[in-house]
Formats: C-alpha cells, sequence, structure tokens
C-alpha cells in the first residue's frame, strides 16, 4: 500500500530533502537559501513571481526539514541534492536565484553544468579579493559534466506522488486549480507556518526503506555515480598556493551570532530568522567554508556563460561590498552576460529589505538581455 505524503520531499541517496512550491505554470524557478535560515524567508519572492513562473524553494542539507546527515555538508553532496532535485522533479533547465550559501552552491553547479541554468543571480555572494587580480589569469572553462539518470524508483515515485495531496474540494484555495493536473503540480504553500513535522519523519524512513529495498534487489545495479568535485583549482601565481579564505573566519561563528550581526533584536526579520535557525544544524557553517577559496571563485564568476547578474548590499556586515577591482576582473569582456548590482543602503538579506530587489528579480527572469536591466544602482566600468 502506497504511503499517502502530506508534504513535499524528494530523497537524495536516502536523505530527505524538503522543499515548498508556488505557481502553478511557466518557466521553472529554484530558490537557494543562504548560511542563516532556510527556504522561508524566500516566501516575499514566491508570492511575487507565482502567477508567471513555477517557484521552487529549498533547504540544503542541514537546513530546516532537510536531513541532518553531517556526511552531506560538503560542497559536492550539495550539488547532488540539486542535480538529483532537478532530475526527480523533470527539470532539464531552470533559473537559480541563490544568496549566500546557496550562491556557492549554485555557482559551483553552474560552472559544472552550464547546460542546465538558464539565468543565474548570485546574492550576497562570498566574493573577496585574492589579492592578485592585477595579474590573475582565469583558466580554460571545463567541460561540462555529462549527467546521467541515477534515482531509483522510490526517487521518481516521490517527485509525483510524495509532493502534498490534492487540496480537498471546499478549500478556497482550489476554487481556480486545475483539478486534472496530479497533486506533484499543486502547489505546497497553504500555511507555510504549518509543516506537518511527523509526515517528514514518516515519509523519510517510507523513502529510506523504499531504497534499501531497491538496493538490495538481486538485479545487477550500476555503480553509484561519482560526486562532483568543486570548482577546479586555478593554476596559482606564481607557483604559491591559492588558499585565501576569508570565508573560514567569518563562519567562525554560531548562527545566532551571524543573525544579530544582520539584524537588530528589535526587527520583526531577527525574530522570523530566529525561529528558523532553531531547525539548522550549526555544525554545517564549518564543513562549507573548509575549501572556500576567493580567487577560484572570481574565476568561476568570470567564466559563467549564461547570463548573470551579481546582487551585493552596500552595508552588508557578513561579505563587504567588492570593489573596483573585483567587478572588473569579473566582467572582463563580458558586460553583457554578467551585471553587478550594488544597492546602495541594503545589508545582507536584500529580499527582506529593498524594494528595488524585487522589481529586480521580475526584470532579471524578463528580460531577454541582462544587459538591458536598467537601474540606477547598476555599476558600470569606468572608462579609461
Amino acid at each position: 500500500m502506497r504511503l499517502q505524503l502530506s508534504m513535499s520531499a524528494i530523497t537524495v541517496d536516502g536523505d530527505l530533502v524538503h522543499y515548498e512550491v508556488l505557481g502553478r505554470g511557466g518557466r521553472p524557478v529554484i530558490l537557494l537559501h543562504g548560511w542563516i535560515g532556510s527556504w522561508r524567508y524566500w516566501i516575499p519572492t514566491m508570492r511575487l513571481l507565482q502567477l508567471k513562473f513555477r517557484v521552487y524553494a529549498l533547504d540544503l542539507f542541514g537546513y530546516g526539514d532537510s536531513s541532518k546527515n553531517t556526511a552531506k555538508y560538503n560542497m559536492a553532496s550539495q550539488m547532488r541534492l540539486l542535480d538529483q532535485f532537478m532530475k526527480q522533479l523533470g527539470m532539464p533547465k531552470a533559473a537559480i536565484l541563490a544568496h549566500g550559501y546557496g550562491a556557492q552552491v549554485a555557482l559551483n553547479f553552474a560552472a559544472q553544468y552550464p547546460e542546465r541554468v538558464a539565468r543565474l543571480m548570485l546574492i550576497s555572494a562570498p566574493i573577496f579579493d585574492p589579492g592578485d587580480l592585477a595579474v590573475r589569469v582565469p583558466p580554460e572553462p571545463a567541460k561540462p559534466a555529462e549527467t546521467q539518470d541515477d534515482t531509483t524508483t522510490a526517487e521518481k515515485t516521490i517527485a509525483s506522488a510524495a509532493s502534498r495531496s490534492p487540496y480537498p474540494a471546499n478549500d478556497p484555495g482550489d476554487d481556480e486549480a486545475d483539478k486534472t493536473l496530479p497533486s506533484s503540480l499543486r502547489e505546497t504553500i497553504r500555511n507555510p507556518n504549518a509543516i506537518d513535522r511527523a509526515a517528514l519523519r514518516r515519509a523519510a524512513a517510507y523513502l529510506a526503506e523504499q531504497r534499501r529495498i531497491e538496493e538490495n534487489k538481486p538485479s545487477v545495479r550500476a555503480a553509484a555515480p561519482v560526486e562532483p568535485d568543486i570548482l577546479p583549482a586555478t593554476a596559482p601565481v606564481n607557483g604559491e598556493k591559492d588558499a585565501h579564505n576569508p570565508l573560514e573566519s567569518i563562519l567562525a561563528n554560531d548562527m545566532e551570532g551571524l543573525l544579530g550581526r544582520c539584524f537588530r533584536k528589535s526587527e520583526t526579520e531577527y525574530d522570523k530568522l530566529y525561529q528558523d535557525i532553531a531547525k539548522c544544524d550549526n555544525r554545517v557553517l564549518r564543513y562549507l567554508s573548509r575549501d572556500f577559496s576567493a580567487g577560484r571563485t572570481l574565476d568561476a564568476i568570470r567564466l559563467l556563460p549564461m547570463p548573470t547578474v551579481v546582487v551585493h548590499g552596500a552595508d552588508d556586515p557578513l561579505i563587504p561590498l567588492p570593489d573596483e577591482a573585483i567587478w572588473d576582473y569579473v566582467t572582463q569582456s563580458k558586460e553583457d552576460q554578467l551585471v553587478p548590482i550594488p544597492l546602495v543602503g541594503v545589508r545582507h538579506f536584500p529580499m527582506l529589505e529593498h524594494e528595488t530587489f524585487q522589481r529586480l528579480v521580475g526584470m532579471f527572469l524578463e528580460t531577454a538581455d541582462i544587459s538591458k536591466i536598467e537601474l540606477k544602482e547598476r555599476w558600470r566600468r569606468r572608462s579609461r
């Protein structure tokens, strides 16, 4: 008997990945959260985009209602989470908006699978000067990684059968719903504060058991896929190791400490995010900053082939606003494809602090040529 699940989740290698979706049509847009919080702070953006797009917000491993398996806190596993999410929900390509840590994951993913990212917005990303920009030469673009469908039957089933069950017939939220759509294509957000955690636990146990059964079938199974690598290393300048990692010291604090740097306790946003971090594992911060490289990150941004917008708050208390030298480096010979937008008076959470951000998101997704985006905040190269 198939378990009827009242939640939205998939499993990736036996670990639960929670997500929410809003919007009943249009091109897919994926939202990835940062170092503090979970999918929830994307709700205003999801509501803004729902009429024109199908919007998904995920909890990465270690966050929100996704698995707290420390073995999955490395970059390769978070990339695999995104890879499998897109495969299991049948998304060959999507636009991605990613914040903080999510920007790290999205950047690695876009570098590895450029053909699967339609366009990319990096928000409050860890962008730093490695100290060698005057002489730094980026590597040749890596060849796109080959993909294969290595999901189990149970994982494929969850994409169509484990989303929220259809709304009751008398639910006002279903008045305009297409009753012919399977439940997996319905929106998942009715009350974002009412997630059935017991259902999440049951689903995790059910899916883990289904995967165990399939893995123990007598039929010959393909070898487990190799986890994708993080950004390829750049040849070090002057033979020295490229090990500039300011992110490690920034994330040495716990999530509550980081939150206190972003908002005052008297601010509404503080209370909302504080409730979120109670469901997150602080240990993930240590893992995600361990292999960070400022130089390789800039190289990866510069080599991105898809339209990319980089948004950064001028008053970000965690990641300082990139300076002219950094913008010059990443936009070299590609100003029509990579658009930096520093927002004056904005801190680390543009989506919660600044109305311009919501307007920018609409322009980013609907303007075919992103070089045509017109905002007074947009950075432009100085004429020499």
